[in-house]
């Protein structure tokens, strides 16, 4: 039971030939250095005497909030406060309904130094093996995705890529720049100082273009919440989820996450649920059953990448919390500037059920969360690894049985709910 809780020129050098790159890529652990430092996240009490009241008191001040969550903060604390500590006191004020740490966010793949590799063009693209391993023509013949909204939370798009003319939405937003231009941006600096440069530049575009290979006419909405080296923040995470919910997002991708719980995020992924909006996470490259967040909150999917005979990819988490899984692995998909590349990871792998979902809804815009819920879950293709059984969730998606059996009319499968246990929708 799940809790609640490259700069390319015209070809990219190929650097592995037959199978995907070991992946040496960071994991954000459970530690003091993974938050924002100075920065802490407050939500008011009802009833209380305002943020000046707190900002006084603990000597804080406010940098930002969320417009439709005007009782919620994004502080900034004295450099040389014990944050931690400051934040304990703070949360046992009966002003402050909660405070946490602003913990940092990445897509599982920043870091790794050997994750891309490719070659390119839109026909090799939309022909690539796994469009035949997924019956995509089949699942066409019931939907395309036309009349949906898929919000893609990640490094943004390249939004004049060839590929994705007439498919973005003009409601774009840059959490990290503040801005209406969620660009893809490499600025060519170590920003995270990790050693490498921009290493989350293209990941937004490579995401985004999974969806549309998925689900070609649906609209995608770039959100930004990632810089050019795949550092972002629960803050702007869960701003970003208000923000594409509020928008009439459909389906919301995040190929990103943390391993720290946040009350904040939890309660975004909630209320988009409640709101029916399909949520898909990556579970992570850490070949570990390490929960991470959003993905192993119980109202939004876990996703993470199998083979084609589906046996867990070597990097790929894993555990009871995880939902479904899907191909994940030498995924081809664009990249800017005006480039084809393939990567491997549950960010590849998360994509593939947002599209799903945009095709379910599209078929049928009248379905709930649990209709989706029993739909992807009660057709996955059962998991077959021996070494990790019980642990892939529902097992392999298959996107053609998902849509069949929802035109059959006979889909009614609720002991393989995926959202069986969410009591925000």
């Amino acid at each position: 039971m799940r809790r609640c809780t490259l700069i390319g020129t015209s070809v990219i050098i190929l650097l592995f030939l037959f199978s995907a790159p070991p992946f040496t890529s960071r994991a954000l652990a459970s530690n003091p250095a993974a938050y924002e430092p100075d920065q802490m996240i407050v939500r008011l009490a009802p009833q209380n005497n305002g943020i000046q009241v707190i900002n006084q008191l603990y000597g804080l001040a406010t940098l930002d909030t969320i417009p439709s969550h005007p009782d919620i903060f994004l502080l900034q604390a004295s450099p040389t406060a014990n944050l931690p500590v400051l934040v304990q006191a703070v949360a046992a004020d009966p002003r402050v309904l909660y405070a946490e740490l602003n913990y940092l966010t990445s897509d599982p793949e920043s870091g790794s130094t050997n994750r891309i590799y490719g070659w390119g063009d839109s026909v090799q693209f939309k022909d690539q093996a796994v469009r035949s391993q997924m019956d995509f023509d089949g699942a066409h013949g019931y939907s395309m995705g036309s009349g949906t909204l898929v919000a893609v939370l990640d490094s943004g798009i390249q939004a004049d890529h060839a590929e994705f003319s007439g498919a973005l939405a003009p409601l774009g937003f840059d959490f990290v720049d503040k801005d209406t231009d969620p660009s893809e941006e490499a600025n060519g600096l170590d920003d995270d100082a990790d050693g490498l440069v921009d290493e989350g530049y293209g990941h937004g575009t490579h995401v985004a273009g999974i969806v549309h290979l998925v689900a070609p006419e649906a609209t995608l909405l770039p959100v930004r919440v990632l810089d050019s080296d795949s550092r972002g923040n629960i803050f702007m995470t869960a701003s970003a989820i208000y923000y594409a919910a509020a928008n009439g997002a459909d389906v919301i991708n995040l190929s990103l996450g943390s391993p720290d719980y946040s009350i904040l995020l939890s309660e975004a992924v909630a209320e988009a649920a409640s709101m029916g909006v399909v949520l898909v996470a990556a579970a992570g490259n850490t070949n570990s059953g390490v929960e991470q967040y959003p993905a192993a909150e119980v109202c939004a999917l876990a996703v993470t990448s199998v083979k084609p005979n589906g046996h867990k990819s070597s990097f790929s988490a894993f555990g009871s919390w995880i939902s479904v899984s899907a191909l994940g692995e030498r995924i081809y998909s664009p990249y800017p500037v005006d480039q084809y590349a393939a990567m491997s990871g549950t960010s590849m792998a998360a994509p593939f059920v947002a599209g799903q979902a945009a095709l379910l809804r599209s078929l049928n815009p009248l379905l709930t969360l649990d209709d989706v819920g029993q739909l992807i879950g009660g057709t996955a293709q059962a998991a077959t690894d021996p070494n990790y059984p019980g642990l892939l969730g529902e097992g392999r998606i298959d996107i053609f049985a998902s849509l069949a059996t929802l035109a059959s009319g006979n889909w009614a499968n609720p002991n393989h709910n995926l959202y069986a246990g969410c009591t925000g929708k």
